[in-house]
């Protein structure tokens, strides 16, 4: 019997997926490999209108230089050193957030807007709570923000006669949604476009485009679904599914104060001076983390709370989303490995030479289903961003594709496939709280999934054939 015992726990372990640094710090070591084995190379590069483009025809190899074991491990500070003002602007929004989100304010407005549609109109309701989700992931890329609403949301559901996959869906599918249209996110819009040196926000007008069109597509997957299982609860993926464990949880009715409005009009004013800063003043990273400080400190004063109590909760904030900084830096090493050895323009020059000649349209969805494979292994937003992007945005300048579209493609990789790896820290979090089994969880999302993927390929077609800019 306990032989038995310890062979489960042995598998248990084999089938234990590695630490997200584990893996990062082991793509980090197999580059450094790669550099004794892929030939040295380097474009040129030439300045247009301020930007560094890399000129496609200047390829040619050079004398090879390998990435010794020391310089592995000194890569890791290299990279957090390189990548520090994304990594600071990081813990100050994430600090930042944290303070609006403390405040009970979202939550009080979720309560408030269940009360003013009432039960006997549910539809609304599911479609009120997913349109709130999906802007608090559109525009401050609040990603996480969604897990403590867990109890809230599956407990509305249930209540209105609804499953526990419909809780999950309003809050988790409709704040993915906005995340990867992301008209103002600062994470993955933000800084893909700092990366790729182009204007941060520009292009804002079709990814609200963009933000429309993907909540309409989820908005409509969910409440046909709500609606099937209301006339047939059997026909509920989870039917039969005990859910004494989350009927019972006494939801805190809170009332949504008159500091809760002015705390939540600050948070939009706050995240509107942002867009209009970045768009007409040409604002980057230290402006936006500090018009988010600002705001933060505002909401903290309108909560009633003291110096103290603001500081704190920007601290605990930081501590948070520390563990999602320190992946950008680790992310940024592998950068930086490669290009000791010389052969990150080599692996540009690889992945592009086929791609030469092709349509923008092939080029543009096979650098989509890249970036969707690669969050497997990197669902971490920034940390794609920083191993990915210094290879594709060099390759899309030499297929000639604009670099908008290919962070259009990279928002898209990196976002919709949010709702259906097991390497999702907030998805895994939803259905250990539900308890609703990973498997039953793909029986209703696989649909939505490849929905939602072709609703992207005509995103990106469309995106191409309108040349989305500006660059």
């Amino acid at each position: 019997m306990n032989n038995s015992v310890s062979v489960k726990k042995k598998e248990k372990k084999k089938m234990k997926f590695p630490h997200a640094f584990v893996l990062l710090f082991s793509i980090i070591a197999i580059v450094g490999i790669l550099t004794y084995i892929i030939p040295a190379g380097a474009f040129d590069r030439i300045d247009v209108n301020g930007r560094q483009v890399v000129d496609a025809t200047s390829f040619h190899y050079i004398d090879p230089t390998p990435v010794g074991v020391f310089d592995i491990f000194m890569a890791i500070p290299q990279g957090i050193q390189a990548a520090s003002a994304l990594i600071i602007m990081i813990l100050l929004i994430g600090g930042a957030i944290r303070v609006f989100d403390g405040t009970g304010a979202i939550k009080a407005a979720i309560f408030r807007l269940t009360k003013i549609i009432g039960e006997e109109r549910s539809h609304w309701v599911l479609a009120a709570i997913m349109l709130f989700f999906g802007c608090l992931g559109a525009f401050p890329g609040m990603l996480e923000a969604a897990i403590p609403f867990a109890p809230l949301c599956i407990g509305i559901a249930l209540a209105l006669g609804y499953d526990a996959l419909v809780g999950i869906s309003i809050a988790l599918i409709a704040i993915v949604m906005g995340w990867t249209a992301g008209p103002s996110n600062p994470w993955n819009v933000g800084i893909g476009q700092s990366i790729s040196e182009l204007p941060m926000f520009s292009g804002l007008g079709f990814r609200l485009f963009i933000f429309v069109i993907l909540m309409a597509v989820s908005i409509g997957y969910v409440l046909r679904y709500a609606s099937k299982i209301r006339k047939d609860p059997s026909a509920s993926v989870v039917y039969g599914m005990n859910t004494d464990h989350l009927v019972n949880i006494e939801q805190e009715d809170m009332e949504f104060t008159s500091r809760h409005k002015l705390i939540l009009i600050t948070l939009a004013t706050t995240i509107g001076f942002i867009v209009y800063g970045t768009i007409q003043w040409k604002w980057g990273i230290p402006h936006m983390s500090a018009t988010y400080i600002i705001g933060a400190i505002i909401a903290g004063i309108i909560a009633g709370y003291d110096s103290g109590k603001i500081a704190d909760e920007l601290l605990e904030g930081g501590k948070a989303i520390f563990i999602g900084a320190m992946a950008v830096g680790l992310a940024r090493a592998i950068q930086v490995v490669m290009e000791q050895g010389n052969i990150a323009d080599t692996i540009v020059y690889g992945i592009s030479y086929p791609l030469k000649g092709l349509p923008a349209y092939i080029t543009s969805v096979a650098m989509f289903m890249v970036q969707t494979i690669i969050n497997f292994f990197i669902p971490s937003g920034s940390g794609q961003a920083m191993v990915t992007l210094p290879i594709m945005i060099p390759a899309a300048d030499i297929i000639g594709l604009n670099r908008q579209i290919a962070i259009l493609a990279y928002q898209f990789g990196d976002g919709l496939s949010n709702l259906c790896y097991p390497t999702v820290g907030g998805l895994v979090a939803f259905l250990m709280y539900s308890k609703v089994s990973f498997n039953k969880w793909l029986k209703f999302i696989m649909p939505f999934m490849v929905l939602a993927w072709g609703v992207a390929i005509i995103l990106l077609m469309i995106a191409v054939m309108m040349n989305y800019g500006p660059f």
